[in-house]
């Protein structure tokens, strides 16, 4: 029966999300899950090792000299299928961070890709300007009635602290069985997003809402970092953009994929999800609605990146500008927002280039994206 308990590691799948807001960094335990075999071993400490030892013995007989090798790994892409689950998230996690660089100066923060070709420029992906303090004391009425709210959404904000695909799958049948490669492409994408996200809130140093006043008093812990942009937001929306480009992948005809439709009712409801991710965490006390509006900003830079880099595509540079931001966060709102194209200094706070930038695919993240494609295919269970 102990042979039995290694099937418990796939519940480990459901530990994908815990990297969610860096609260759950307990959560990547469960990818050790993802092995599966290594839990033959069961809980039998030495007992395993040794009965390995006294059954090799029992059974190798004389030693015979290798006359004939296997054949060579052929190094290449469809290789990656040949390792453990582990070794596959850092391989792709490095591929899709190679190249990533970032800047930060007088409350700004960018970040770029920049392509191998020792002749590549970098490609601008977003810019990001903190608000000021005065901006942030202002949305702390946001964070004191949204407070009213805590006793009705306690076990909610709670498990969303932790878990942010078990609320986003729920609203499209994304499953442990069928979408095996789905879920480790997400979960590579989180870990690169709190990659990016941290270090923006590095360089823009924005306090929590409990430090601005003792009367916040946070129904959870405030995390040990930044608020500004925030990582609920930033990882919920990326989730859905690119759950969304997986479906609408899957549907493509002759080649070509059908165009995001925002009246959709999935996309509709898969925003809404990612929307109220976010606004717990106002709800929660630990976060602003300014916050909240940054991350689906960078969740669009984001998402345009990844799927480049998986499938090929264009980015735009986005700019989300917070000074001056004073209202609620509503996700239609900021999408619309984000559809402006950036003209000048004085133009929209909220804004885009008017030219996409080409990055170029990789064929190993492309590997992956394909198996992932296949899942959400008709006939593709």
């Amino acid at each position: 029966m102990a042979i039995m308990s290694g099937m418990s590691g796939m519940s480990g799948m459901s530990g994908m999300s815990g990297m969610s807001g860096m609260s759950g960094m307990s959560g990547m335990s469960g990818m050790s899950g993802m092995s599966g075999m290594s839990g033959m071993a069961g809980g039998g400490g030495a007992i395993i090792p040794a009965a390995l030892i006294t059954a090799r013995e029992g059974i190798v007989g004389a030693w015979q000299t290798v006359s004939t090798p296997p054949p060579a790994l052929k190094p290449g892409p469809a290789l990656v299928d040949y390792w453990d689950a582990i070794p596959r998230l850092f391989l792709f996690e490095s591929e899709l961070t190679c190249g990533l660089s970032f800047e930060a100066a007088g409350g700004s923060a960018s970040f770029y890709f920049r392509d191998r070709r020792p002749s590549a420029a970098p490609t601008p992906l977003a810019h990001i300007i903190r608000p000021t303090a005065n901006d942030f004391a202002k949305q702390l009425e946001y964070v004191r009635h949204y407070a009213a709210l805590r006793a009705d959404r306690a076990m909610e904000v709670d498990a969303q602290s932790r878990n942010i695909l078990g609320f986003i799958g729920s609203v499209c049948a994304l499953r442990s069985n069928r979408h095996k490669k789905t879920l480790e492409l997400l979960q590579i994408v989180i870990n690169v997003t709190t990659l990016v996200e941290l270090r923006l809130k590095h360089d823009l140093a924005c306090r929590r809402p409990d430090d601005y006043s003792p009367q916040i008093q946070p129904m959870l812990p405030t995390p040990g970092h930044g608020a500004f942009p925030s990582g609920h937001s930033t990882e919920s929306f990326v989730t859905v953009l690119m759950i969304d480009e997986i479906v609408r992948r899957a549907k493509a005809v002759n080649g070509r994929v059908p165009p995001r439709d925002t009246q959709d009712p999935q996309f509709i409801q898969l925003m809404r999800a990612a929307e109220r991710l976010a606004i717990n965490r106002t709800v929660a006390g630990v976060h602003f609605p300014v916050d909240s509006a940054a991350g689906l900003v960078l969740a669009r830079a984001l998402s345009e990146y990844f799927i480049a880099r998986f499938a090929g595509g264009d980015v735009y540079t986005r700019t989300f500008d917070g000074r001056g931001f004073a209202s609620d966060f509503d996700y239609e709102d900021i999408w619309k927002q984000s559809e402006q194209f950036f003209k000048s200094k004085n133009g929209p706070k909220i804004s885009k280039t008017a030219k996409a930038n080409a990055v170029p695919k990789s064929d190993l993240l492309n590997h992956l994206w394909k198996q992932v494609v296949a899942e959400w295919a008709v006939g593709g269970i």
